[in-house]
């Protein structure tokens, strides 16, 4: 062909209908790039500093190698959960003659061109040129430079590869998951030490500068597994028939709990077999590994502020991911919902059992903290019972404001289609709202009586809340025309 496939690809990208769409959003994603970068730097800048308080009496060079492992772990994991796929329009190209091999080059090569594989540079760069270029002969610091940088690509392809893999086939999900947090566990309880073994790999390249050849070899080797994998698959055949599985799991039991169990039925269905609400129930079984971060060096003498916040976040995880874009969910069929046998009683109850349901099953996940501290116990369960039954009404609150229509077949990580001003609003009241009345009541009477009052609003709504559906049912109703409308031209 004439052209080549940018051309195509620009043109497929100012034609799209989302093209000067959320402009806010990606006002956002560039405050996002400016701030990673202007972290990146910063660290650059002062690692001198901060090896020489973490690592005394250690060599720089020697400390930064230990240090590249967690950071390529923590990126590859980065990139997995936000890094767009490469895509590109080529099922028209299939009937013309235009080799497979190409357009899978093309895919892979166009992927290059992304903001993980420069953001490194913002790191690296700045202690080269402080510390490194003082420790290292000139071909050994090229060489040692290269080889990190290397790395990056490696991950880059790893990535799309494991995406891919993921995208997939459900097992090899949580099979890599299970991989990362085995790896994760061996390190940090030192059985064996795989950031020290890592970062003398990279000694070696320091003093040997003729090995950065094994990671050209090693892109060269995870470029050619990708473009395999998509060549494989470049049919047209293979393309028309999704295959798109029915699901394996028969929720047909839950039409037996009643008129609310079959709202139930059809609002778990929409989850699994959906990719967007899948992703994002997914991801919040991820978010229960956030207490490693902040329970991990936490002591008796440490504010129990820190449990509050991570049991808030920790069992009400799910209901703030799928409540922040509830009732959109079900946005492209609201209006044959509403013209349907069904009482937004039922939609509201369902969704309310559902999240009730997760806080009770993400509570009692996570009690593997107890091996921290036992307090996790009666925190987590007093933070679970606030969330069940106040933070699933601030929910159903905030989701008479939400009338942005929600694509369930696109990705969630970073994906800001469907997004408003209640989606990124919804943190401050169901976060934040109960740490202030959690601080407001510890001042006025003390630890344990807040642990009662706090825990009793919650059980309060729990019991109260039919009445409260019966509010919010009202109150959906009015706005019903409106979200409809609204939902359409979205």
């Amino acid at each position: 062909m004439k052209r080549n496939f940018s051309y195509f690809a620009w043109r497929e990208l100012t034609r799209s209908s989302y093209f000067m769409k959320n402009m806010a959003a990606k006002g956002v994603i560039i405050f996002l790039a400016i701030y990673m970068v202007s972290v990146a730097s910063f660290f650059g800048f002062n690692m001198k500093n901060m090896i020489a308080e973490g690592f005394p009496g250690i060599p720089p060079i020697e400390a930064f190698n230990s240090l590249i492992f967690i950071y390529i772990g923590f990126e590859l994991v980065l990139r997995i959960l936000m890094q767009n796929l490469p895509t590109f329009g080529f099922q028209p190209f299939l009937i013309l003659p235009v080799k497979r091999k190409r357009i899978a080059k093309y895919m892979l090569n166009k992927s290059l061109m992304h903001f993980f594989n420069v953001l490194p540079l913002f790191l690296l760069l700045p202690f080269t040129f402080t510390v490194a270029i003082y420790e290292l002969e000139t071909v050994n610091l090229f060489c040692w430079v290269l080889s990190i940088y290397f790395l990056v690509f490696v991950n880059h392809f790893l990535a799309i590869y494991i995406k891919w893999k993921t995208n997939e086939s459900n097992p090899f999900f949580y099979g890599f998951l299970a991989v990362a947090a085995g790896v994760y566990f061996i390190d940090y309880f030192g059985t064996v030490d795989i950031t020290g073994l890592f970062g003398q790999v990279f000694d070696f390249i320091a003093v040997n500068p003729a090995t950065v050849l094994v990671f050209p070899i090693l892109i060269f080797l995870f470029y050619q597994l990708n473009k395999s994998y998509l060549w494989n698959r470049f049919y047209l055949d293979e393309l028309g028939n999704k295959k798109k599985k029915e699901s394996k799991y028969d929720f047909s039991w839950l039409n037996n709990i009643g008129e609310y169990g079959k709202m139930l039925s059809l609002e778990v269905k929409m989850i699994t077999r959906n990719k967007r609400p899948r992703s994002t129930a997914l991801m919040s079984i991820l978010f229960l590994l956030y207490g490693l971060l902040i329970y991990r060096d936490y002591d008796g003498e440490a504010p129990e502020f820190i449990l509050v916040l991570g049991g808030i976040f920790m069992t009400g995880i799910f209901s703030m991911m799928y409540g922040q874009f509830f009732p959109s969910w079900h946005s492209r069929y609201y209006p044959f919902l509403m013209s349907q046998n069904v009482k937004m009683k039922q939609v509201l109850q369902s969704a309310f059992f559902l999240m009730a349901v997760t806080n009770v099953v993400y509570y009692l996940l996570s009690l593997g903290y107890m091996f921290i501290t036992p307090k996790v116990l009666y925190v987590h369960f007093v933070v679970m019972l606030y969330n069940i039954g106040v933070n699933s009404f601030v929910i159903f609150a905030l989701g008479l404001n939400n009338l942005k229509a929600i694509d369930l077949e696109q990705r969630a990580m970073f994906n800001y289609q469907g997004m408003g001003a209640t989606q990124f609003l919804i943190t401050f009241p169901i976060l934040f709202g109960p740490l202030a009345i959690y601080g407001v009541l510890s001042l006025l009477f003390g630890k344990t009586a807040t642990y009662f009052i706090f825990g009793g609003i919650g059980l309060l709504g729990i019991i109260l809340h039919p009445y409260l559906i019966d509010y919010f049912s009202k109150k959906y109703l009015k706005r019903k025309h409106k979200m409809i409308t609204a939902y359409k031209n979205s």
